[in-house]
């Protein structure tokens, strides 16, 4: 299924009268905005689904956890390659990051019905926490697989691997872990990905900013020109 029809089935799904939620939808230029606003008395979600001259562009979505803390979630799409960053937060204050790295072919339909898609698998995610006023390399894992439940930890509890590899399904991966994350990726979407471990606290407010001001759905530049290694 390809993404737009993702997008399509779950507004349907949410326009449905029985559902708790609040929608719209309008055109601005070449920019389609989807708007659906879900309240099941123990989340809230917004969600703002963007198709860009009729091909899946991005994603924003906050949630409201309770007890004061939400997270904020942008997903772009770019040939075939999905980029996402999440935020848990209380207030502005930035208690964790997780960035993922997926495939448009690997998205799948939730189960549950509440968002627009989950992933079926990933190529790498990755979650950093707060630490001496840094964003800090926490976990890293490859080659997830929602229906198998399979995947390769490379920095977990217990398991620090500063070199692996790994093949899954006919892609094989090449991680290297020092200074920064070094991926390899073989197979039908073979490519090199370099992002950093550490982050500062200017920076995660930067990105804050990006996933709360709406500039978000100007594109993706400003995570890469911050995560990537350059």
């Amino acid at each position: 299924m390809t993404v737009e029809s993702l997008f399509d089935n779950y507004y349907q799904r949410a326009t449905t009268p029985i559902r708790n939620t609040e929608f719209g939808r309008e055109q601005r230029g070449s920019l389609d905005i989807r708007h659906v606003v879900e309240d099941d008395e123990f989340r809230q979600m917004t969600h703002k689904i963007i198709l860009r001259d009729g091909v899946a562009w991005c994603v924003w979505r906050e949630q409201e956890w309770g007890l004061a803390e939400n997270s904020l979630d942008v997903t772009h799409f770019n040939d075939g390659i999905v980029s996402q960053l999440s935020l848990r937060h209380t207030g502005d204050e930035v208690t964790g990051l997780k960035m993922s790295l997926t495939r448009n072919e690997w998205l799948i339909s939730d189960p549950d019905f509440r968002l627009p898609f989950i992933f079926g698998r990933s190529d790498m995610e990755t979650w950093y926490r707060a630490k001496d006023f840094k964003m800090q390399l926490d976990r890293v894992r490859l080659a997830w697989d929602y229906v198998t439940k399979h995947t390769f930890p490379v920095r977990d509890y217990g398991i620090d691997k500063a070199k692996a590899e790994h093949t899954y399904k006919g892609v094989k991966y090449g991680i290297e872990l020092d200074e920064g994350i070094r991926l390899k990726i073989f197979g039908d979407s073979t490519r090199n990905v370099e992002w950093r471990t550490e982050l500062t606290a200017d920076e995660v407010r930067s990105l804050f900013a990006y996933a709360s001001d709406g500039s978000w759905i100007d594109g993706w530049d400003p995570v890469a020109d911050l995560i990537d290694i350059r």
